[in-house]
């Protein structure tokens, strides 16, 4: 083998060496990505498992409702409603207050007979929606009465009707044109 073909091998040999390095590098590179990888997924499933174990904290919390005291219970009750409004079904009732909280509905009879203002749960959901009815009739003028009253979850106008005159001592439409009469004073002493 003369100088200039073992020159030539050292070339080549050298190419391969620096593709090599090159694949090295890669490999390496690759090596740390899909360590990252596998770090974020273990990381997820811990994360999940967290979760999970959180949901069967809650799950349990819930289904130990019954034994929270009269306050914690009614206060659950009050932010639950609050926040996702199922009372706005005419057909949601003791029943399905006692599924949606979670406790038994006898839990809730004994809650509300000892409670100074509402002695049963439906008189509760009405109170509720009288309110909501009250909210619809002010801040949707365009509605009629009955229409604010079946959204607010009285299925019947008339039962409707009595409710509200037995709570507030005036029709809904009294209540309207009350809340509207206000409307006009505001605008025509600015």
């Amino acid at each position: 083998m003369n100088q200039k073909e073992y020159e030539q091998q050292i070339g080549q040999l050298r190419h391969q060496v620096e593709v090599l390095q090159k694949a090295n590098v890669d490999l390496i590179n690759r090596n740390m990505q899909l360590g990252q990888q596998i770090d974020a997924y273990y990381d997820v499933k811990r994360r999940i498992q967290m979760l999970k174990e959180l949901v069967i904290r809650h799950k349990e919390l819930i289904r130990h409702a019954d034994l929270r005291d009269d306050d914690e219970l009614m206060a659950l009750i009050e932010t639950r409603l609050e926040e996702e409004l199922p009372h706005e079904n005419p057909d949601f009732g003791l029943k399905e207050l006692a599924e949606f909280i979670g406790t038994s509905q006898t839990r809730l009879i004994e809650l509300f007979r000892r409670s100074n203002i509402h002695k049963t749960a439906d008189d509760y959901l009405d109170y509720l929606r009288l309110l909501r009815s009250m909210f619809y009739i002010q801040s949707q003028p365009m509605w009629g009465i009955a229409a604010c009253a079946q959204q607010a979850g009285f299925s019947v106008i008339r039962t409707f009707n009595r409710k509200f005159q037995d709570a507030l001592g005036m029709t809904p439409h009294e209540f309207r044109q009350i809340i509207e009469s206000g409307k006009e004073n505001i605008t025509t002493s600015d």
